[in-house]
């Protein structure tokens, strides 16, 4: 029998061990529960700074009506002003327009300080150039454009290319801005000089292109660059050395396998008669000696 069914009382039973048990806390735990709310309240600290809307009441006290929040009325909104105040007073806006017309009055300022330290033959000077004169400010040997390509000043050079100065312009030495840049390895200047229709084929005094010194700089990825733009592989100096010749001698095997894939001919040689198979060989009896000679021999043209 069930402890919770029909039990002898202790008066009647009295030799019984079961008592009455209670029915109450069975029925509460089986009574279906309330399902919970769609919305939890908002915490007590969200709620902290919101103000209570105002409510219209009966005459019974009862609330039928109350106005909507739309939250014009929060302390929080009053902070967030206050906040965008005293940023807006601490960092002030300033527009382009006033940035450049504070660079202006600044390069006023500038101008008329130096002006008040010059001599009147300095002066003088200055009034008569309002304009660069790009001849009183280059030599054979040292030019601006020159300069400026070494220096990684391609605005400067953009400068004086716009004022009618040659792209090609040969110094002294036969060499133009892209020769100097390519030496320098300015990877920016070259880029920029071939766009703006610097000549990849140029030579200088000793019949040098600017592959020849892209090669003799390491700059692998000038060299692409310049094989791009269609320059001859094969092109030889007055001593008859070819790009290939110097990437052997400078032991770049990177180089050599780039030349020889474009096409470059390892049979060519120089006035003394040296192959670029020879120039290997003549380094020794090294890793690198047979490393380059391999390659050489075995890379064929034209084959990635």
């Amino acid at each position: 029998m069930l402890p919770w069914a029909a039990t002898a009382s202790p008066s009647t039973t009295p030799h019984s061990a079961h008592r009455a048990v209670s029915l109450a806390p069975i029925r509460r735990a089986a009574a279906p529960r309330p399902p919970p709310p769609f919305f939890r309240p908002l915490p007590l600290l969200l709620c902290a700074g919101l103000r209570a809307p105002p409510r219209a009441a009966s005459s019974n006290g009862d609330v039928f009506w109350e106005e909507p929040d739309d939250g014009s009325g929060s302390d929080y909104e009053d902070e967030v002003e206050e906040d965008t105040e005293r940023r807006s007073s601490l960092f002030p806006s300033s527009s382009p327009p006033s940035r450049l017309e504070a660079a202006r009055q600044q390069e006023q300022e500038l101008r008329r300080e130096i002006e008040l330290l010059l001599t009147p033959d300095e002066k003088a000077i200055l009034d008569q150039h309002e304009t660069p004169d790009v001849t009183k400010i280059s030599s054979p040997k040292w030019h601006p454009l020159h300069s400026y390509a070494l220096a990684l000043q391609i605005p400067l050079m953009d400068k004086l290319l716009d004022g009618g100065v040659d792209i090609n312009l040969l110094d002294k030495d036969g060499f133009t801005p892209l020769h100097k840049a390519i030496i320098g390895k300015k990877e920016a200047v070259i880029s920029h000089l071939l766009r703006k229709g610097a000549n990849p084929h140029v030579r200088d005094r000793d019949g040098a292109t600017p592959l020849h010194y892209a090669v003799q700089a390491g700059a692998l990825q000038t060299v692409k660059l310049l094989i791009k733009y269609k320059v001859d592989v094969n092109v030889a100096d007055n001593d008859g050395w070819t790009p290939l010749h110097l990437a052997i001698q400078s032991r770049n095997r990177d180089i050599a396998k780039v030349l020889l894939v474009n096409g470059a001919d390892r049979t060519r040689r120089t006035k003394d008669g040296r192959t670029a198979l020879d120039l290997s060989l003549c380094f020794g009896r090294d890793f690198k000696s047979y490393d380059l000679a391999k390659l050489v021999k075995l890379v064929p043209a034209n084959r990635v």
